[in-house]
């Protein structure tokens, strides 16, 4: 057994034992008050291109969706510039297949993030960009269980609207 091979088990053995899992940044409520909508990018790296069903578009829609369901006003290109923090949902998902040919395993790594302008403390006048909300997951399934993967982002999307109403309660 080669040196990749054995690392790669390794990693769906841990991955197993926990599929999901989850983290907030300490504090979110106060990074998200004031934010009235983001501009939204999916970044979709799929383990085989588009073979199974998942597509860039396909995300990238079901994310807006589910923002918009939720209230959260989702910002265009010109909007975003102009935009108090210019606040933009960051969504990672990078897909890898593993296993056989006739039985395909699929190891997923989900990351979510609200990225917007911030200013350091040590230096007030130095505006820079960072993450101040995220959740991130894994999830290993089977060809016929990608649809949790569309499953999981709307849940993530939801989870990010819930924490944007609550801080501006």
């Amino acid at each position: 057994m080669n040196r990749n091979t054995l690392f790669l088990i390794l990693n769906l053995l841990i991955a197993t034992t926990a599929p999901l899992f989850g983290q907030l940044r300490e504090h979110p409520d106060k990074s998200l008050k004031g934010v009235k909508g983001v501009r939204v990018i999916v970044n979709y790296q799929a383990p085989v291109i588009d073979s199974y069903g998942l597509t860039q578009k396909q995300l990238q829609d079901a994310v807006e969706l589910r923002l918009k369901v939720d209230n959260i006003k989702v910002l265009t290109d010109k909007e975003w510039k102009h935009e108090s923090g210019k606040p933009y949902f960051y969504i990672t998902i990078e897909g890898t297949q593993v296993g056989s040919e006739k039985a395909p395993m699929f190891f997923y790594t989900i990351a979510t993030d609200l990225i917007q302008e911030v200013l350091l403390s040590r230096i007030p006048s130095f505006k820079t960009e960072g993450s101040t909300w995220n959740q991130d997951y894994n999830l290993v399934l089977v060809k016929d269980e990608l649809r949790e993967v569309l499953l999981k982002i709307d849940e993530v999307a939801h989870d990010f609207a819930q924490s944007v109403h609550e801080a501006n309660k």
